[in-house]
């Protein structure tokens, strides 16, 4: 198969998919603008964790900076696979980085623990109703935002927990964890079977 044959059968992948998701009843355009908003975030926090980690004077102490560098990793995860499933739908994402992700926060942290609460919050209903805008129409982004879903619930409750055993690590924590995204990798197709 010649790289212009392989390009093509892409492309024609790539319109059968929105096709697809166009006859079940989702408004394709504004999903898409839904998936960016939410990659948006996803690498927005990805630099803001990694920023916040970094920092002497966040307060970050070693299991929170563990559980961070977790959720910062799955983070960038969360990304890559909203980005890949924009692309299956005819989407593109802004070339400007700088007009893409949102404006960092002011570089005082007064409290990082409530800030990274707050963040997963959005999260989980950013994702919660991207669940339900795709369900039993578009099940192919429900399977991805339904699993990003379930590891920003996770994420939510690392924190909570690490919040209320007043600095230890938090019992469902596993160190060592990073990277690993349980629920994604079920929906990316190019996951090991």
């Amino acid at each position: 198969m010649t790289q212009r044959s392989a390009a093509t059968g892409k492309g024609t992948m790539v319109r059968i998919a929105r096709d697809i998701v166009e006859r079940s009843g989702v408004d394709v355009p504004a999903l898409i603008a839904a998936l960016t908003d939410a990659a948006r975030a996803e690498l927005s926090d990805f630099y803001r964790y990694g920023v916040l980690a970094a920092h002497p004077l966040a307060g970050i102490d070693g299991p929170l900076r563990e559980i961070l560098q977790d959720v910062r990793t799955e983070d960038r995860h969360h990304f890559d696979a909203l980005a890949a499933r924009i692309c299956e739908l005819e989407g593109r994402l802004p070339d400007d980085l700088f007009g893409f992700v949102r404006p960092a926060p002011p570089p005082a942290v007064l409290d990082p623990l409530a800030e990274l609460l707050a963040a997963e919050r959005r999260a989980v209903e950013t994702y919660s109703r991207l669940c339900e805008r795709t369900a039993g129409r578009d099940h192919r982004t429900h399977d991805l935002v339904r699993a990003i879903l379930n590891e920003k619930l996770e994420h939510r409750a690392w924190f909570a927990e690490y919040a209320g055993a007043e600095g230890a690590a938090p019992p469902r924590f596993r160190p060592g964890f990073r990277g690993r995204s349980p629920y994604l990798p079920k929906t990316r197709p190019d996951a090991p079977a």
